[in-house]
């Protein structure tokens, strides 16, 4: 019946949360900045925007700050090589058992293309996938689906229909499969079956609202 499958990439692909701390804390320190509360507040899934708000609440310009921090760990993630990244053997057996079935398989994520890319190249992953989506995509295209921003990130709810429109894909044969709060509502905002997955970094509470979690 379910014909495409959207997945999300940190914890629910891969297990990528060291490489991303890491690149995290080198960001804040390239900026001179100090950041007591690190491990209580940080979270593995929402935009690096998002998270600058959460771990800066009273800077004043989030948006400046926001920019630096993007060009500060982009530096040192994209060449970093993942040493601590690894694929969850669950997800790989899942995605070959769907490809056997004929499913056509994509990524959704809020990474940007680049870490992306290099993180399914390096694990061999980019043929399983009919196409990868993510947040900056469209940045600077000269065109983009109905209601996608070309001058900004786009939201996983707006990155998921753009992946419907652009491969004319009913809503009723699609699933996003996904570990947080944030992929549940996104598929369910584009009237998709959503899949929790109970080893990444969401907890069962927040994957509530999806239509099956799986362990």
């Amino acid at each position: 019946m379910y014909r495409h499958w959207f997945f999300d990439l940190d914890g629910t692909l891969f297990d990528t949360e060291e490489d991303i701390k890491l690149a995290w804390h080198a960001a804040i320190r390239a900026l001179g900045r100090e950041c007591p509360r690190f491990d209580e507040l940080y979270t593995t899934g929402p935009s690096l925007g998002d998270m600058v708000a959460v771990l800066f609440p009273d800077e004043q310009d989030k948006a400046a700050l926001a920019a630096s921090m993007r060009a500060a760990f982009a530096s040192v993630y994209d060449s970093s090589g993942f040493p601590g990244t690894l694929p969850y053997p669950q997800a790989v057996r899942w995605m070959s058992e769907l490809k056997s079935a004929g499913a056509h398989l994509y990524v959704a994520t809020n990474k940007r293309m680049a870490p992306t890319l290099l993180i399914l190249r390096k694990f061999d992953f980019l043929d399983v996938f009919d196409a990868v989506y993510t947040s900056d995509m469209y940045i600077g295209a000269a065109s983009a689906p109905r209601g996608i921003p070309t001058d900004r990130a786009a939201g996983k709810a707006q990155i998921l229909a753009a992946a419907l429109e652009e491969n004319a894909i009913s809503p009723s044969e699609a699933v996003m499969v996904g570990d947080t709060r944030l992929d549940v509502e996104a598929g369910r905002a584009n009237s998709m079956r959503t899949v929790g997955v109970a080893w990444g970094y969401g907890s069962r509470e927040e994957l509530a609202g999806a239509d099956e979690i799986v362990g």
